[in-house]
């Protein structure tokens, strides 16, 4: 049976959306057949990060029920199958969110897990997605802000029935201000399930309009994907331990 999981976290400029491409892109390389929706209907991003951003047909023409969504869904180079939302200001009339739930229920074929890319903040998209959904994966950063928003999230997920996965903490760099992982769970009130550290190589991908997993694929950044991944689809990875010599190898590269 598919499982539809929203990523969220309610404030903008957590990471959503890297976290979306990469987990799509890792549970491709384990062989899962998975779907990354672009939910973010006024400002999609996802394309970018994949590398394909102009569709002629887009999420925005299947809630506008002008196509299907077999129509609006492209196979990356990595298996990885892509539902675009529209890019133009025009895209946005009538289109409603509201229909999202109904339109995933046609995801071509069965998929194992649909990932979608919700929208930032709290208004019609960003509900639509999380009722849509029958899981919710939270993103957020190691600021006050940040964990507010996450945990008004969870609260209007938990009010929807939508089961919460987890948290990952994305842009951690460890400095003295940022709070702690434990300080992050016990606001939330769910389990940090992974650490994603603050790096260049995130840039740098995002330039080449890729993932860090297909720009560096033994980057310790993307094991930490492939770990998260793996637990989704309750496969058994195990993590690489970054020895002294590996780490003295990236100094120098």
């Amino acid at each position: 049976m598919t499982r539809l999981i929203t990523v969220s976290g309610g404030k903008g400029g957590v990471g959503k959306t890297t976290v979306t491409s990469h987990l799509g892109y890792a549970l491709s390389e384990f062989g899962v057949d998975a779907v990354v929706v672009d939910a973010n209907l006024t400002n999609p991003n996802l394309g970018f990060h994949l590398g394909i951003p102009l569709y002629p047909v887009t999420l925005h023409d299947v809630l506008r029920g002008e196509a299907h969504i077999t129509e609006a869904t492209y196979i990356h180079n990595s298996g990885l199958r892509v539902v675009p939302a529209g890019i133009s200001i025009d895209d946005l009339e009538d289109t409603s969110p509201e229909n999202l739930k109904d339109v995933l229920k046609d995801t071509i074929g069965e998929p194992d897990i649909v990932l979608i890319d919700s929208a930032a903040g709290l208004g019609n998209e960003s509900l639509s997605a999380i009722e849509a959904s029958d899981e919710l994966l939270l993103v957020t950063n190691p600021d006050l802000p940040s964990v507010t928003d996450a945990l008004k999230t969870a609260s209007i997920a938990e009010d929807s029935g939508t089961h919460i996965l987890g948290t990952v903490l994305n842009k951690h760099s460890g400095k003295h201000h940022e709070l702690t992982p434990e300080e992050v769970e016990e606001m939330v009130g769910h389990p940090v399930v992974s650490v994603m550290p603050e790096h260049d190589v995130l840039k740098q991908s995002l330039t080449k309009k890729t993932t860090v997993l297909d720009h560096d694929p033994e980057h310790h950044i993307s094991h930490k994907f492939r770990g998260v991944a793996a637990d989704l689809a309750g496969i058994d990875y195990e993590m690489p331990s970054r020895g002294f010599f590996e780490k003295l190898k990236r100094m120098f590269k």
